[in-house]
C-alpha cells in the first residue's frame, strides 16, 4: 500500500499525479484504477479523476511477481516498454541518441525510490564532447547551471579526461536531457553519452541490447541502496 498527500495547488489528473510520484506509467496507472486499486479519500478513483489539494491517495499495488532487469539500450532506439520485460517500467530514461544502463522493473517502490530527487541517486555518465573542456567547465558544473528550460542542480562529480575531449559526470537529480543542455549552455557540443552506472550497479560486461535479470542477491543489494525493507 502506498499512500500520498497532494500538496498541489492545482487539480491534476489521478494517472499524471501518481505517474509524477514514481508509481508508473499512465496506462500501468491507468491499469490500477480499472482493477479498483486506487482510492481518492476512501472512494474508488475513476479513470480521469481530478486529484485536489490535501486529498489523500492510495494504492493497493500487489505485485504477484517482482521483477528487476538490467538493460543496456542502444544508441538510436527509443527507451519504452521492452517486449521481454512485460510489466515493467524503465526507470530514468536515455534520450533515442544515448546509450547504456536502464532499470526495468514493476515494483513501484523501486520506481519511487530512484527518479524522486530528494533521496539523490547516483548515475554515473562517460561523455564525449566535440570541443575541448577546460577546468572552467568543470567549476560551473560544480555550481549548478542555469538554461532558458531550466535550473540544474550541481553535479556530484566530474572529471576531464582524453586530452579534454571526455567528460565522465556523476548526477543525482536527473531532469530530461540534463547533461545535453548543461554543456550546451557551456558552447560545449556531445557526441556521444553513456550512462555506466546506476547507484553500484554498473553497465561494464553487459552487451548491447542485452537483458540481465538480477539475481536474489543482487535484488538484495538493490532494496537496501534503495532503503526497502
Amino acid at each position: 500500500m502506498k499512500e500520498i498527500k497532494s500538496t498541489s495547488k492545482e487539480p491534476i489528473r489521478i494517472n499524471v499525479f501518481l505517474r509524477d510520484h514514481g508509481v508508473g506509467s499512465r496506462r500501468t496507472i491507468d491499469d490500477y484504477i480499472a482493477n479498483k486499486q486506487v482510492l481518492i479519500n476512501g472512494k474508488t478513483a475513476l479513470l480521469g479523476a481530478l486529484v485536489k489539494h490535501n486529498d489523500i491517495i492510495k494504492v493497493e499495488h500487489m505485485i504477484k511477481d517482482p521483477l528487476y532487469a538490467l538493460y543496456h539500450k542502444p544508441r538510436g532506439e527509443v527507451t519504452g516498454h521492452h517486449k521481454d520485460l512485460p510489466g515493467c517500467e524503465p526507470i530514468g530514461r536515455l534520450d533515442k541518441e544515448s546509450e547504456g544502463l536502464l532499470l526495468y522493473t514493476n515494483d513501484y517502490r523501486v520506481t519511487d525510490a530512484l527518479l524522486n530527487p530528494k533521496y539523490a541517486r547516483e548515475k554515473e555518465y562517460d561523455v564525449t564532447i566535440r570541443e575541448k573542456a577546460t577546468p572552467r567547465v568543470v567549476t560551473l558544473l560544480k555550481k549548478g547551471i542555469y538554461t532558458q528550460e531550466a535550473q540544474y542542480a550541481p553535479v556530484k562529480s566530474v572529471s576531464i579526461y582524453n586530452e579534454g575531449y571526455s567528460l565522465k559526470i556523476i548526477l543525482t537529480e536527473g531532469k530530461k536531457h540534463e547533461i545535453r543542455r548543461m554543456l550546451n549552455a557551456l558552447n560545449l557540443t556531445v557526441v556521444s553519452l553513456k550512462r555506466i552506472r546506476i547507484m553500484s550497479f554498473v553497465l561494464h560486461g553487459l552487451k548491447v541490447g542485452s537483458i540481465h535479470r538480477l539475481t536474489d542477491k543482487q535484488i538484495h543489494t538493490l532494496l537496501t541502496e534503495c532503503n526497502i525493507t
